[in-house]
């Protein structure tokens, strides 16, 4: 007579991990119970629910075990070890300023959790063989978070369920909380009163203007527009930063929406290999339209025969930089002292060259709500960066 007293004994003869002639399972059954026989086999206890989902699947076997001269319904209720204690409590709660979501271990809700965590970057963090993962309290966390868990028989904070409601109470009606455009005429904006007229002084009542600035005044279009000229084109951007490439859009014409957008005052971003060609094309446009005094260069080439340094010169370019200055040119090797220290800060940045020195780049985006690259290539690196948009 084989020894078989308990319900772990059972489990090893029908994984053939006893000397005992075999147990015929059904293939439906075979997967889970040779695993939790090896569990056992192993020395890991039985969870409750092992236990109970085991004595349901044994029982189909019962006269198989009978045969073999078993007491099958003794060894069924018997343990030979204590049931092992499972912690199965589902919370989502507020810890030191982190958001705590807690649940045994299942695969559906691990997959919601991975989806989180791609969004939170770096402000997910999980202790390998715990079932904690912790997120930045933020509001994009918690509404990722809780847009998943929320009918997943989870607890969840109070505070935190408060925090979600306000945040879909603004999902609902962004143009009662939101600083924005709402309206395909630009007149419906959610501003505050100070910014509002800062707004009116500066756009007189331009609606494509303050389109255009949306950037600078931290304001979000909701509006799905459609560009029909150039003008819009950049006036609708995405970002601050519109490729303008000289074989799809002459120089005039890109000027021309730059001055009808009132795009100043304008940083332009010289290369010293083409900087006279470059500057002349500049000036001539605006020759008749900005007074060469509210224009200025900041470099020359150390060529002292340069035909760009005579055409400084000749132009009258070589001016004193202040808040009346409309155009500074520079080189795209190096930013001049006075652009960090002085009062002068650009809103539009025209550069000729992508690929620049790296105080320039972060001049201009800090500045710049606006930056014109005019260039038949845009340099690799910050076409694909996401650093450089």
């Amino acid at each position: 007579m084989i020894n078989v007293t308990t319900i772990e004994d059972l489990l090893e003869c029908s994984a053939n991990l006893r000397k005992a002639p075999p147990i015929k399972l059904d293939a439906s059954d075979m997967t889970i119970m040779h695993s939790i026989a090896r569990q056992v086999f192993k020395g890991t206890a039985l969870t409750d629910r092992q236990f109970a989902l085991m004595q349901e699947k044994l029982n189909t076997y019962k006269d198989q075990f009978i045969n073999l001269e078993i007491d099958f319904d003794y060894a069924i209720n018997q343990l030979r070890q204590p049931l092992r204690h499972i912690d199965r409590r589902k919370y989502i709660k507020i810890v030191d300023n982190d958001i705590e979501v807690r649940f045994p271990f299942r695969k559906t809700e691990i997959i919601l959790v991975q989806e989180c965590s791609q969004a939170a970057g770096d402000g997910y963090h999980h202790q390998k063989g715990s079932h904690k993962h912790s997120f930045k309290f933020t509001e994009c966390n918690v509404i990722n978070l809780l847009d998943r868990f929320t009918n997943k028989e989870f607890v969840i904070d109070e505070e935190l369920l408060e925090v979600y409601k306000d945040i879909k109470n603004i999902q609902l009606s962004p143009q009662d909380h939101v600083p924005g455009i709402f309206d395909e005429s630009a007149t419906n904006i959610n501003v505050s009163n100070k910014l509002k007229t800062i707004i009116d002084d500066e756009i007189n009542n331009d609606p494509i203007k303050l389109i255009d600035r949306k950037f600078r005044y931290g304001l979000t279009d909701f509006v799905k527009r459609d560009p029909k000229s150039l003008t819009q084109d950049i006036a609708y951007r995405k970002d601050i930063y519109v490729s303008c490439r000289p074989a799809d859009v002459r120089l005039h014409e890109l000027l021309t929406s730059l001055f009808d957008l009132d795009r100043f005052p304008m940083l332009v971003i010289l290369d010293k290999e083409q900087a006279e060609d470059q500057l002349h094309s500049m000036i001539t446009y605006y020759r008749d339209i900005i007074d060469p005094q509210e224009q200025s260069v900041l470099f020359r080439l150390e060529d002292k025969n340069a035909g760009f340094n005579q055409l400084i010169k000749d132009r009258k370019l070589n001016n004193w930089v202040d808040k009346s200055t409309k155009i500074v040119y520079i080189s795209k090797d190096k930013l001049p002292k006075l652009l960090v220290s002085g009062e002068w800060k650009p809103q539009t940045a025209f550069a000729f060259t992508s690929s620049l020195d790296r105080i320039v780049n972060t001049y201009i985006g800090f500045n710049c709500d606006l930056v014109v690259w005019r260039e038949d290539s845009i340099s690799p690196f910050r076409e694909y960066s996401k650093l450089y948009g």
